[in-house]
Formats: C-alpha cells, structure tokens, sequence
C-alpha cells in the first residue's frame, strides 16, 4: 500500500473509472455520462495546475484503488479552510483503515499550508462514507438541506 501524489498522465483514468460509482451511489438517481466525465477531467487538470488543490491516490499491487482531492477555499463563512473534494476507496477494501489514511493526508497538506481546520460535505444516503468521517473526526457543522423543484 502506498499513498503518493497524483499524476495527471497516469492517474487520469482512474481516478475517472471510480466516479460511476461514487456519483450514483451519494445522489440516487444520479447517471455518470460522458459529459460529466469530461468536465470532471477538465476539473481534474485545472486542479493538478492549482497550488491550492491537492490529490494523492491509493496505490496497492501498481493498481490505484482510491484517491483524496483536497483544496485551501474561502467561503462566506470561513476565511481559510481545508476541503476534501473527493474521497474514494475501492469496495473491498472499505473499513480496512485506507479511508483515514487518504484523509490524514490531506489533513497533513492542510495543516502544513496553515488551515485551521478541514471540513468536507457528505451525502446522508452513504451510511459507511459517513462512518468513516466520524471516525476520523469530523462533526455535523452544518446541514444543507434539499427541496426537488419538480413537479
């Protein structure tokens, strides 16, 4: 197992293949489509030229089996903080302490650029994602709520 920094050419479409599932299962009814690929490679690239954005993969047998996306932001409410984009950890592999390991590292790059804190945003249908959050520490400090619009 091996935690190392992202790298755009070899990580790309990898990091790509995993967001199927972590699209549809945090927002039920939600389809991945080649749209939302390739804006979310573009998001990818823009990220890997950012000095404010962060990515490490999960690397197990030379296979990426997860990855964590963090970034420094300022929001309405915090000055400066620590945000986990993304975090992924291959099926099989859940609950064997891999989660915390991508978060502690990013948590690691947070603390080093002087955020005071890391925050992240979580879909309450994903029971084990939320587990694992509260695991590493992490606590309700907001709760963004939902109205669906159509008729």
């Amino acid at each position: 197992m091996h935690i190392r920094q992202f790298d755009l050419r070899r990580d790309l479409q990898a990091v790509l293949q995993f967001q199927d599932e972590i699209y549809e299962r945090n927002f039920p009814g939600f389809e991945v489509n080649q749209k939302f690929l390739n804006d979310f490679a573009r998001q990818l690239r823009a990220a890997d030229r950012s000095p404010a954005e962060q990515l490490w993969v999960l690397e197990i047998a030379d296979q990426i089996r997860g990855f964590v996306w963090g970034a420094l932001i300022t929001s309405m409410i915090d000055e400066f903080v620590g945000y986990i984009k993304n975090v992924y950890v291959a099926p099989e592999l859940r609950g064997q302490g891999y989660g915390h390991r991508l978060l502690e590292t990013a948590e690691e790059w947070f603390r080093a650029e002087g955020a005071p804190k890391a925050a992240l945003d979580a879909s309450v249908c994903n029971q084990q994602a939320l587990s694992l959050y509260t695991k590493a520490g992490y606590c309700t400090g907001r709760l963004r709520m939902e109205k669906p619009l159509n008729k």
